[in-house]
């Protein structure tokens, strides 16, 4: 089925026809403690300015005189088929850069056929994101110290019918988040969790986010909850600090493996060696990915490290690549490097907080038409004419 947006305000597409042009409105309607939280890296941002560099010096070369083309963004990954060559990245607390974020995407991505992952930190919870999102729902495991806790977490996922589960490795221990800092956002599990009379006003400057937040029941961690004491948000971020922090190694991944009877994507793999062995443990296929560049200022941009990684794992292993991508160009990028897959984050968030209800559907059909108009532009019909740039 084609997707041109004509479901969505004409005036809307030509008002946004870019997810960085959603950046401003949204930074607009959101406090600005929330705002740093859904744009920053760390450091000095350059892990994430580097992601945008790179992805940027990434150029096609068209072929023409290949007649009418027609593209067609029908994408195997492992044993399933998408309607596109993309899928919604994990963002935590999802729902505090916008109320209802997450089945506002999950709705998208069951609409137009794409996978959306749901965090294990996301202020929605498994159970709500199944009823939006439907068979497109994927879940992401953040490793908790305690295995009990973790095979529930699996047998939730299960029993709501996601079928595939993708375990963040990259977050060893919580970053500085420099921006978050400066801005006044309460840094959880990072230290001090109180909301200061800072972000009360600045909260009091965006009444409607404001408004529905409070509607929403607040910063809510509906996944873990169900196992903290109920001591407020101070005692539920202590918790998830204490749980979620540094438990993954090896042995754990392999536990998790064995709890777990369908496909496996490992997350935040930057080196070729990491990505064999966890091939090695049994895991489906492999996100290169820095985090978005908000844990390691001096991190590789994933896209520099896919060919070592591609060499490693072999041709077999779906790899997906993540981090700095914002648009339909930069899918077909990744694709033509060498990936099979990309996972957007950042750039359906922007969509959200700026247009709320409508922004999942509208950066999902931004999306959709600009894949299809490069590979348009590059004479390519199929996303496996795409991979085969990779090859040329």
């Amino acid at each position: 089925m084609r997707c041109r947006g004509g479901e969505l305000s004409m005036d809307l597409m030509n008002k946004y026809p870019r997810l960085s042009d959603l950046k401003k409105p949204a930074a607009k309607r959101i406090p600005k403690f929330v705002y740093a939280y859904l744009d920053s890296g760390t450091g000095h941002d350059r892990a994430k300015d580097e992601n945008r560099a790179f992805l940027d010096g990434v150029e096609l070369t068209p072929q023409f005189m290949r007649g009418r083309v027609d593209p067609d963004l029908t994408t195997k990954l492992g044993p399933k088929t998408f309607k596109a060559p993309f899928g919604a990245a994990p963002i935590g607390l999802s729902s505090l850069i916008w109320p209802g974020a997450e089945s506002i995407i999950g709705r998208a991505a069951k609409k137009y056929g794409f996978p959306y992952t749901l965090s294990t930190v996301a202020g929605e919870s498994i159970e709500m994101v199944a009823d939006s999102a439907g068979e497109m729902g994927w879940f992401q495991l953040y490793a908790p110290r305690d295995r009990d806790l973790m095979r529930d977490l699996l047998r939730r996922a299960k029993g709501c019918g996601y079928t595939t589960l993708v375990i963040t490795a990259d977050v060893p221990s919580p970053s500085r988040r420099e921006r978050m800092r400066i801005a006044g956002a309460p840094l959880g599990s990072r230290g001090n969790s109180a909301f200061s009379p800072r972000v009360i006003w600045q909260s009091m400057l965006r009444p409607e986010w404001a408004l529905r937040t409070l509607l929403n029941g607040g910063a809510r961690f509906r996944n873990m909850e169900p196992y903290a004491k109920n001591d407020g948000t101070r005692g539920i971020t202590k918790f998830i600090g204490d749980q979620l922090n540094g438990s993954l190694d090896w042995d754990y991944l392999a536990e998790i493996r064995a709890s777990w009877d369908g496909e496996i994507y490992l997350k935040g793999v930057l080196h070729g060696q990491d990505a064999a062995r966890a091939v090695g443990l049994g895991v489906n296929g492999i996100v290169v990915s820095n985090h978005g560049g908000r844990q390691l200022d001096a991190a590789p941009p994933p896209l520099a490290q896919l060919s070592a990684v591609r060499a490693a794992v072999g041709k077999d292993i779906p790899l997906i690549v993540d981090s700095g991508i914002m648009s339909g160009l930069d899918v077909v990028r990744v694709l033509a490097a060498g990936a099979d897959f990309s996972m957007i984050g950042r750039g359906f968030m922007y969509a959200v907080a700026a247009l709320g209800n409508k922004g999942g559907e509208h950066a999902a059909t931004i999306l959709l038409e600009e894949v299809r108009d490069v590979m348009a532009q590059l004479g390519l019909q199929t996303i496996d004419d795409v991979k085969r740039l990779s090859h040329s």
